[in-house]
Order: structure tokens, then sequence, then C-alpha cells
């Protein structure tokens, strides 16, 4: 089991982010789709999240409001239980 891990959460996140450049700080309340988060790209985020921390996204957070902000995001992450 992986303990989730904000700096590999962030990690993730800019893998997914293209407008988000190495050297700018993640803001915990700025826009994923202002950052780049496409659809396509959510895909992408979602299966390396729950690679990375052993778990498994409800259907029901797979909605936009989860993706939102990186807040969002970590939120509902450490509300999954993992495998």
């Amino acid at each position: 089991m992986n303990d989730l891990s904000y700096s590999d959460f962030e990690s993730a996140l800019r893998k997914a982010l293209p407008f988000l450049d190495d050297e700018t700080p993640v803001d915990a309340h700025a826009s994923l789709t202002e950052l780049g988060l496409d659809s396509l790209t959510l895909l992408g985020l979602v299966a390396e999240l729950e690679d990375r921390f052993s778990l498994e996204l409800p259907d029901e957070m797979l909605v936009m409001e989860t993706f939102a902000t990186p807040s969002t995001l970590w939120s509902a992450l450490s509300e999954v239980p993992r495998s």
C-alpha cells in the first residue's frame, strides 16, 4: 500500500498540466482546467494517481468538481480507501 504523499501528488499533477512549468509552485486553489487539464489528460491523471497510490477512484468522484483545483482533488483522494 502506498501512502498519500503530497509531493507524489504534485508530481503526478505536473505531468498532466501542460500550462504549469517546473518553476511555478502548484497553487492549491488554481483551476486545473486553466492549467491545461482536459478530458484526455484527466484520464491519464486518474490512471497515474490510481497506480501511484494503489487506489481506485469511485465513479461518483469522476466528475469535474473533483478535479476543479489541486485542493479539491487532494481532498477527494484523501477520502478514498487504498488497497
